[in-house]
C-alpha cells in the first residue's frame, strides 16, 4: 500500500470510527472560566469575563464594518461534526453566518497552500495540522495573530487554560499564528486484566526477576512484549508503528528517550550517532513480538487489532481510549470493554538518574486565520470563541468530531467519562503525557525531513539497509534540506521549537534552555 492509498484509507476509516464513537454534547457552566496567570494581560483590551464573552463583545463592535455576512471555514473531513454542532450557537450569538467547507483530510494541506499561491479570499479560517504551520507562515497564508490575542485574551493560562506546552504548538519563531484545538499525544495503552492476573504476575517475576507493572522504562516494556507473545495462543506483545508514514514516530520516541534530539542547536543531524543506531536496532529487535499487521497497518488497523483482545501494549491517541470502551451494545467493536488501561509513556534512566519519559504529539489541529480573509479580526474572534474553555468542552464529544482534550477543564469528569469509566486515572495520565510531550519537526520543510527519515527507518526494519546506513543517508538528506531552506533561518525555528514546544521536564533534563519571554508565563504554570 503506497502513502496516498494509505491516506485515503485513513480518511475513510477515521470517518467511520467517528460516526460510531460520537456522544451527546455537554452543558458546562460558563461561570468561573476566567483564566488567571494567562500569557496575555488578564484584563485584555476588550471587556468580558472570559474568552468566550470577549469574543462575542469583539464581534458586536466590528459587525457593522464586516464585509459580507458570512465566514467560510475549511475543515478536515471527519471532524466537521464539531463545527456543524456549534454553528447555530455562533449564528444566534452574533448574527454572522458560517459556511463549513469540508475537505478530504489528506488534501487540506495542499488546499491551504493553494490558497497561499492564488491569494484567494475564499476562506477566512483554515484548520490545518501544526506540522503544516511553518510552511503556511512562510507562504504568507497564516496570519500573525499575536496582537489579536493580546487584545482579546484567549485564556491560554489559568485553571481552564491549555495544558502546557500545547499552546506553543501554534507559534512559529516566537509569534502566534493559530489557536490549538486537538490534544493528540500518544499515550501507552495496556491490558488491565492481563496486568492484574495473579498467574501472569508470578510467571513474569519468576522469569525476569522483578514485578509486572505498567512499564516505567522501555526495557521493561520490551520484557513485557516478550512475555505476552505466544503465537500458539495468538497473543502479541505490542502494536508499535513500523509501517510507511508511521515508523518515523516510533523511532524518534526511542531515540529521544535516550536524551538526544534529532538535530543539535546548529541543525546538525544527531540521528546517525550511537543513540540513533541503538534505537533503530531496538525497533528491529522487537519484530518477533509485534502483531503481524504492524508492518503495513496504520492507526485504524491498530485500533481494530487491539480491540480484538490479543495484544498487550500499544501507543495511541486519546480516541483510542474511547474506541476500546465501545462494545456492540453501544455500536462499537471492542471485545475488551473495561479491560483496557491508559498508562504513562515509558522512558529511560539517564546518567544523572533522571528518568526521561517523552510522549510524542503527532497530528493535532489548529485554527489558522488566512491573511487574505476579508474579515480577519472577526475570523480570529470566531476561532477564539470556538477555542474558549466552555465552547471547546461542548464540542469535544459531539458526533462526527474527533478533537481530544487540551485544556485543563477538558480533564474533568463531564468530558472524560465519555472516554472511560476509569476517567480520573485516564485524566491524570493524559495530563502527565501532555506535560512530557514533544511535537513533530515544526520547522519549514518538516514534512520533507520526516519523510526522508520514515523511508529509511522502514528500509532498515525490512532488512533492505543496515541501521547505520539508513540513518547516515537520512542525515545526509537532512543536511541538503537544511541548506536549501537556509541554515540560519532553520536554526532560529528549531531552537524555538526545542526551547518552547518540548515539555518542561524534557527541557530541563536535556538542557534545552528557557523559552522566550513571550511564552515563559505560559510554560511556568
Amino acid at each position: 500500500m503506497n502513502r496516498e492509498e494509505h491516506k485515503k484509507l485513513y480518511e475513510i476509516n477515521r470517518r467511520e470510527f467517528l460516526k460510531m464513537t460520537g456522544a451527546g454534547g455537554l452543558a458546562l457552566s460558563s461561570a468561573s472560566l476566567f483564566g488567571l496567570g494567562s500569557l496575555f494581560p488578564a484584563h485584555a483590551a476588550v471587556a468580558g469575563k472570559d474568552a468566550e464573552e470577549r469574543a462575542i463583545n469583539g464581534v458586536k463592535a466590528l459587525k457593522n464594518k464586516m464585509k459580507g455576512d458570512t465566514l467560510t471555514v475549511m475543515v478536515p473531513a471527519g471532524g466537521e461534526g464539531s463545527f456543524t454542532a456549534s454553528q447555530p450557537w455562533w449564528e444566534k450569538a452574533t448574527g454572522i453566518k458560517l459556511k463549513i467547507s469540508v475537505v478530504p483530510l489528506n488534501e487540506i494541506g495542499d488546499k491551504a497552500m493553494n490558497l497561499a499561491i492564488t491569494r484567494s479570499k475564499k476562506f477566512d479560517v483554515v484548520i490545518p495540522s501544526p506540522f503544516s504551520l511553518p510552511d503556511l507562515v512562510e507562504s504568507k497564508l497564516a496570519m500573525d495573530i499575536t496582537d489579536y490575542a493580546k487584545k482579546y485574551n484567549p485564556e491560554f493560562g489559568g485553571p481552564n487554560g491549555y495544558i502546557p506546552p500545547l499552546a506553543t504548538l501554534t507559534m512559529y519563531k516566537g509569534r502566534l499564528h493559530g489557536l490549538f484545538v486537538d490534544g493528540d499525544e500518544n499515550s501507552l495503552h495496556l491490558r488491565r486484566d492481563w496486568l492484574a492476573d495473579s498467574d501472569n504476575q508470578k510467571a513474569f517475576e519468576d522469569k525476569f526477576g522483578y514485578k509486572l507493572r505498567p512499564p516505567v522504562l522501555f526495557d521493561e516494556l520490551f520484557d513485557q512484549m516478550k512475555f505476552f507473545t505466544d503465537k500458539k495462543k495468538g497473543t502479541y506483545g505490542a502494536w508499535l508503528y513500523v509501517s510507511p508514514f508511521y515508523a518515523k514516530w516510533t523511532f524518534l520516541q526511542l531515540h529521544l528517550s535516550l536524551g538526544v534530539l534529532p538535530m543539535d542547536k546548529d541543525m546538525n543531524p544527531m540521528i546517525a550517532g550511537p543513540e540513533g543506531i541503538r534505537a533503530l536496532e531496538e525497533l528491529i529487535a522487537a519484530k518477533p513480538y509485534l502483531h503481524p499487521g504492524t508492518s503495513t497497518g496504520g492507526w485504524s488497523e491498530s485500533y481494530k487489532a487491539y480491540a480484538e483482545g490479543n495484544i498487550w501494549a500499544a501507543f495511541g491517541w486519546p480516541s483510542f481510549i474511547k474506541y476500546m470502551n465501545m462494545g456492540k451494545d453501544k455500536g462499537g467493536f471492542s471485545k475488551i470493554v473495561g479491560k483496557h488501561m491508559t498508562a504513562k509513556v515509558p522512558g529511560r534512566k539517564l546518567q544523572d538518574g533522571t528518568i526521561l519519559r517523552p510522549c510524542r504529539n503527532t497530528f493535532a489541529w489548529l485554527y489558522m486565520i488566512s491573511n487574505y480573509s476579508r474579515n480577519p479580526e472577526i475570523a480570529y474572534l470566531y476561532s477564539q470563541w470556538m477555542n474558549s474553555p466552555r465552547i471547546s468542552a461542548e464540542i469535544l464529544p459531539v458526533p462526527g468530531g474527533y478533537f481530544d482534550p487540551y485544556r485543563f477543564n477538558h480533564l474533568k469528569k463531564e468530558v472524560m467519562i465519555l472516554y472511560t469509566p476509569y476517567w480520573k486515572e485516564a485524566a491524570d495520565v493524559l495530563r502527565f503525557n501532555i506535560e512530557n510531550s514533544y511535537p513533530e519537526l515544526l520547522i519549514r520543510g518538516g514534512a520533507e525531513y520526516m519523510t526522508r527519515l520514515d523511508e529509511n527507518v522502514v528500509a532498515a526494519y525490512q532488512g533492505i539497509k543496515s541501521p547505520a546506513q539508513a540513518l547516515k543517508e537520512t542525515a545526509d538528506k537532512w543536511e541538503e534540506i537544511t541548506e536549501r531552506y537556509g541554515r540560519e533561518q532553520q536554526k532560529e525555528a528549531w531552537n524555538f521549537v526545542t526551547s518552547t514546544m518540548y515539555g518542561k521536564s524534557l527541557r530541563e533534563a536535556m538542557n534545552l534552555g528557557n523559552p522566550p519571554p513571550l511564552v515563559q508565563k505560559l510554560l511556568a504554570m
